[in-house]
């Protein structure tokens, strides 16, 4: 969630239509470019997109060699200068670049030293963040992570979620450390999609039991009394991942989801759920930071066993369910383009106050279940969700 849409293009006083889409840059290849068309109008939203466009597609595809002054290439630089000539004449805030991370496309054309580029494209780039840095300080530029529109929008109450600069450690007082989460909880028991996105991507697990896409931010099954919508995993919750789709999954033994799981199957009327990869599941569709939607997946079958658990000296049910991912949605491709370029951004951003904030309470890693710094640059802080091995230890 990344605020509201504010438009940037034209300045203020000077009255211009909105372009049609056929006229929106990046959107369409099919189209010869026009010196005629109306200017472009940008708000932070078209250029949060081309920032994406440009660090995740264009400036990897041309660092391949491919030649830039022919086909789909063509298009988009002659796009990108026109998009670079109204940078130039338009006053842009420190707030449209903490939203759009267009600073950090450009410096990723300046950082290829040249390269396939076009010479006129890296001057105007190295001349626009010139005048940014002088402006603002391109250091300062980032998104605000707790603030209004940010990811963790609510996540910084008194007593309630612990943030740089603010003491919400689990106390004596709470030391069993009960959080209230904010959860939506009307959507998150809807079957189906429940009006997100494949590829739709949270800093944490809280923030998307925020948004409603499951009903904890535990990595427990999201159910009610009936059956169950979700599910988030984590570790080592998903094995024998193949190409047709299907994996294995396999909740904690304590989660009292795993009956309303397998009324998915039972009774002859069979539900989909929605389900959620969290950047520390050992699987290779992981994503490399937050926890991201993947869509939905049925249950096919299911499988029980008992061991023995010498931790607890008593017998231990394993319950292992079988997923089969749903034909006619957008294909998990979608899904594993995020976390993008911007988004990995604010990941990097929140690792660093979530371990800065630690420090500054004056307290050891081990409280929130982190062994070190070393081991924090290497997981979530994620500092609402139980290691599903060690119930009661803070973790992602």
């Amino acid at each position: 969630m990344r605020g509201p849409h504010t438009q940037l293009w034209p300045a203020a006083g000077h009255q211009q239509p909105r372009p049609t889409h056929k006229q929106r840059w990046l959107l369409r290849s099919d189209q010869a470019y026009d010196p005629n068309l109306p200017s472009m109008v940008l708000t932070k939203e078209d250029l949060l997109a081309h920032s994406r466009y440009i660090r995740d597609t264009l400036a990897p595809r041309i660092a391949k060699g491919n030649n830039p002054v022919s086909g789909k290439d063509a298009f988009d630089l002659t796009n990108l200068r026109s998009a670079l000539e109204e940078l130039h004449k338009s006053p842009v805030t420190l707030e449209i670049l903490s939203f759009s991370r267009i600073e950090k496309a450009l410096q990723k054309i300046v950082e290829a030293h040249g390269g396939d580029w076009p010479p006129d494209i890296v001057t105007k780039a190295k001349d626009l963040i010139a005048r940014w840095d002088e402006s603002f300080g391109l250091q300062r530029v980032r998104t605000d992570l707790w603030g209004q529109g940010g990811p963790l929008e609510d996540f910084a109450q008194p007593g309630g979620w612990f943030r740089k600069g603010h003491t919400a450690l689990p106390s004596a007082e709470n030391p069993a450390r009960e959080l209230e989460v904010k959860c939506n909880l009307g959507r998150a028991h809807q079957d189906g999609h429940s009006d997100f996105n494949i590829g739709d991507w949270w800093l944490n697990s809280a923030a998307a039991c925020r948004d409603g896409i499951v009903d904890n931010p535990f990595y427990r099954i999201s159910s009610d009394e009936d059956v169950a919508y979700a599910i988030a995993m984590t570790q080592q919750m998903e094995t024998n991942v193949a190409n047709d789709g299907s994996c294995s999954y396999t909740p904690l033994s304590t989660d009292p989801g795993v009956f309303k799981l397998m009324a998915t199957i039972n009774g002859g009327q069979r539900t989909s759920v929605r389900v959620l990869r969290s950047w520390r599941l050992q699987s290779p569709l992981a994503p490399v930071g937050g926890i991201r939607y993947d869509g939905l997946y049925r249950v096919t079958s299911y499988g029980v066993k008992l061991s023995y658990n010498p931790a607890t000296d008593s017998d231990v049910w394993h319950y292992t369910f079988h997923l089969q991912r749903e034909p006619g949605q957008d294909s998990l491709e979608k899904a594993l383009c995020h976390p993008s370029s911007d988004q990995l951004d604010d990941w990097e951003d929140y690792r660093e106050d979530m371990w800065e904030g630690i420090l500054a309470q004056d307290q050891e890693p081990p409280v929130l279940g982190f062994e070190g710094k070393q081991r924090l640059q290497s997981i979530d802080s994620g500092y609402f969700s139980p290691n599903p091995a060690e119930q009661g230890v803070l973790k992602s």
